[in-house]
């Protein structure tokens, strides 16, 4: 394509890779090889098989009107003249098979149908060799010269011009070689190619496709998906008339193989539009897995984010931050609901003194025991238990009057007290223990954070000052 327009996200303007290299260089390997092969054998008379030739057209017109249609869509979605030209080219092919195959002797009637002559499938053979190669060097020329894509809401005008000008060229090649079949000159008597066939036409129709291969090849170098399997399709096409010109009359090895190699042109460029596209979805699939699988992990990272930000680092429970998001939201929700709300503060006795004699490994220990323990006092979605900083502990108890949150207080020093983790140092128990004050907003009243973790403070302090190892509830007021 003209390198000045932005193509690359299109199928047919995918960049040749080394692989696509080998397989068309593999492919028109096994195609010259072939065709070699067969040179020998061209003249060698085989039977006549009637159904032969009807199949080969509808199979031809299949892969011809496949690939234009393919060539379109693409015109469609980057208005590129010269692929529109290109798929006219390949229209081009697939109609004038109608009219040849109406008109070929011994198929639908001894003579042909439409009042065709004796000669009117020969010349209309000549403008299907010969407008194949003419389109790809308008192709390519158009390619050349094109300087900007066709507007979008002109597409489907050029679009229409050049269909019905490729619909008045086939028709007109169908009435000249139909109404004019007597003056034309013969190419073949009696089912054998004459001398002006073999020595004239022949070589003219390869000559003109050699040299559109050459173009093709020279401007192109197959970089593109596009115009590597298009030499290819093109090389087949110019093998249809090689093989075909030791043929000496129809119906000869030589006729059947120049078949094959058509048919071979018609649907290369067709099954390499395939294999890409089924290529580009198999990576697509491939992308979206991988992007759900991204997203998998952005989902768990964002998680374990979350908890990094919202949980306590040694003792799993919530940490600071996130007990002062939910103490706000509580008191808010008591307060528009009218609901009781209490607060547990928890401060574990002694705990300086227990890393004095344990070391702090063992007190991160019983920091970790704790939390675990205040946290299997709340099952059932009962409170949030915090670490509020250093040894001390909060639990968020919504619903919670002043007994309940009394009551919840108990249960955990019995907890703690039930584990018998040993405190030689304590001045309260040999074994640790912790002092809990309560805070209760009774009535859900419009209370601060700050006046409801100053009055769980206050009852702190009183349980400490009580001696320790004991729950005790702020004053109402």
């Amino acid at each position: 394509m003209n390198e000045q327009l932005p193509y690359s996200n299109q199928v047919l303007t995918i960049a040749t890779t080394r692989r696509q290299y080998a397989a068309a260089i593999s492919a028109t390997l096994l195609l010259l090889l072939i065709s070699a092969a067969a040179l020998p054998f061209g003249d060698l008379s085989l039977s006549v098989v009637k159904p032969f030739l009807p199949a080969f057209i509808a199979w031809f017109l299949f892969g011809d009107l496949l690939t234009a249609h393919l060539l379109y869509s693409q015109y469609r979605a980057i208005g590129n003249l010269s692929i529109l030209i290109l798929a006219c080219t390949y229209l081009f092919t697939a109609l004038i098979m109608i009219p040849y195959i109406l008109t070929y002797p011994g198929v639908f009637t001894e003579k042909g149908m439409l009042s065709a002559g004796s000669q009117t499938s020969s010349w209309l053979w000549v403008c299907w060799h010969a407008g194949f190669p003419a389109g790809i060097i308008s192709y390519l020329l158009a390619d050349r010269w094109e300087k900007r894509p066709v507007e979008f809401s002109r597409n489907a005008l050029w679009a229409f011009m050049l269909t019905c000008g490729i619909l008045i060229l086939v028709a007109a090649a169908a009435v000249v070689t139909t109404s004019a079949h007597d003056s034309l000159p013969v190419l073949v008597e009696q089912d054998k190619f004459n001398h002006l066939t073999n020595a004239v036409i022949k070589p003219l129709m390869l000559g003109l496709n050699f040299v559109a291969l050459v173009m093709l090849v020279g401007m192109k170098k197959g970089k593109t998906v596009l115009s590597l399997w298009l030499s290819v399709a093109l090389l087949a096409f110019l093998m249809d008339i090689v093989v075909s010109l030791p043929a000496g009359s129809r119906y000869t090895f030589g006729w059947y193989m120049s078949r094959f190699n058509s048919l071979v042109s018609a649907f290369v460029l067709i099954c390499a539009i395939i294999y890409e596209v089924n290529r580009l979805y198999v990576r697509l699939v491939k992308q979206q897995k991988d992007l759900v699988e991204s997203r998998e992990e952005l989902r768990a990272m964002n998680e374990q984010l979350t908890q990094l930000t919202n949980l306590d680092g040694l003792t799993g429970i919530s940490n600071r931050r996130r007990f002062d998001e939910l103490l706000e939201g509580m008191l808010e929700e008591s307060s528009l609901k009218g609901h009781p709300f209490s607060l547990l503060l928890l401060d574990i006795d002694f705990f300086k003194l227990y890393n004095d004699r344990y070391g702090h490994q063992k007190g991160d220990l019983v920091l970790k025991k704790v939390a675990q323990l205040i946290d299997g006092c709340l099952q059932d979605g009962k409170g949030v238990a915090a670490r509020y900083g250093g040894e001390e502990f909060a639990v968020l108890l919504p619903y919670a009057d002043r007994a309940g949150a009394l009551g919840m207080a108990h249960a955990i020093l019995e907890a703690i007290q039930a584990a018998d983790i040993p405190h030689e140092t304590s001045l309260a128990a040999p074994r640790v223990t912790a002092s809990i004050g309560s805070s209760t907003n009774q009535r859900g009243e419009a209370w601060s954070r700050e006046e409801m973790i100053s009055r769980a403070d206050r009852a702190l302090y009183k349980s400490k000052a009580a001696g320790r190892n004991r729950a005790a509830a702020a004053e109402e007021e």
